[in-house]
């Protein structure tokens, strides 16, 4: 799943103007600059392979001649890591941010919440790779580090609590994630209310956590906690599933070559359904096994459901579509 928010500089004017620079030296830092805003253009298109030798070039520029603690270089370093999440070159992507970590750590001290966001980053990577172990711990350091320097109801926080709560459901900790996702929510409602784009997030991992536990712990704490934050007028989104309301719901085509435990499950795909009840839109939500979630997309892109009428009008909905697999076939509930 490609990452499509990240923090971009597209207005990078700070300089280390104390340090004594020729014209050669601020000719290539203006380089730099030009590239690193060039390249920020370029991931927002996700046109990575033009982007980041580009990013490469300003990185290098920025760590030869301005010191190690200036805010370019590990500005540099954090937009080339991001590049290759967004790659999905989750190995590049490491080393890079173990990097920036080790210099962050020398210059603030282990301690101090400038790590979090590298922090974060290394999470992700980690979890990409499938060490949810080791990208738990990560998670875990930096919201000890926000909570800390920040406080319990920071919105920084409520982020770290939500990404912690990924790591423990995808390691069938579901307690341990249904106490985290609380935990978000409350602080999202209060900052922002229950239609913030955060608050959501929060209700589609904890749809996956009432698909993965079977049960309906995680849909009355959602209801619960929406209620809190919302008026009486607005009732929370259904967390049931489309399917039952499909006219056509083609089935997936098993893939070839899967074999072992992730060759069966249950996939989730959110979809957008337009005025007409056509599919615009499907991805994952569930971080489920990638050939399985590749299969179910390109199905759910196929389903049609009926118009969906509020106030007398057709609307655009959003909601998911579940499907059972069962190695070697496939049986759809």
């Amino acid at each position: 799943m490609r990452i499509h928010t990240f923090i971009l500089f597209t207005s990078l004017l700070i300089s280390s103007a104390f340090i004594p620079q020729s014209p050669q030296e601020r000719s290539e830092l203006k380089e730099a600059n030009d590239l690193s805003t060039t390249s920020a253009k370029l991931l927002k298109e996700e046109k990575f392979d033009e982007a980041i030798p580009l990013a490469k070039r300003a990185l290098e520029i920025r760590e030869r001649l301005l010191p190690p603690t200036d805010a370019l270089v590990s500005r540099s370093f954090s937009h080339l890591g991001d590049l290759y999440i967004a790659k999905g070159d989750y190995k590049a992507a490491k080393k890079i941010f173990e990097r920036l970590l080790a210099l962050q750590e020398q210059q603030f001290g282990p301690g101090d919440v400038k790590l979090a966001f590298t922090l974060d980053r290394l999470g992700v990577v980690y979890s990409r790779e499938g060490n949810t172990a080791k990208a738990q711990d990560l998670y875990q350091r930096a919201l000890t580090l926000r909570e800390n320097a920040l406080g319990p109801d920071n919105v920084e926080v409520a982020d770290s609590l939500f990404s912690l709560g990924q790591s423990y459901r995808l390691r069938n900790k579901y307690d341990l994630a249904l106490a985290a996702y609380r935990r978000s929510l409350l602080i999202y409602g209060r900052a922002s209310g229950v239609k913030s784009p955060a608050f959501e997030r929060v209700r589609l991992e904890m749809m996956c956590l009432a698909n993965a536990t079977g049960n309906s712990d995680a849909r009355k704490e959602f209801e619960a906690i929406h209620k809190q934050f919302a008026p009486a007028t607005d009732p929370p989104k259904s967390m049931s599933p489309l399917n039952g309301k499909a006219l056509s719901l083609p089935r997936p085509e098993y893939p070839m070559g899967v074999t072992g435990p992730r060759a069966a499950g249950t996939i989730l795909v959110f979809v957008e359904v337009d005025e007409e009840g056509k599919v615009l839109s499907a991805r994952d939500v569930c971080q489920g096994p990638p050939d399985l979630t590749a299969a179910s997309i390109k199905a759910a892109l196929k389903a049609r459901f009926s118009p969906t009428i509020l106030d007398g009008k057709p609307a655009r909905v959003t909601g998911f579509i579940y499907y059972n697999f069962v190695a070697p076939n496939i049986r759809l509930p």
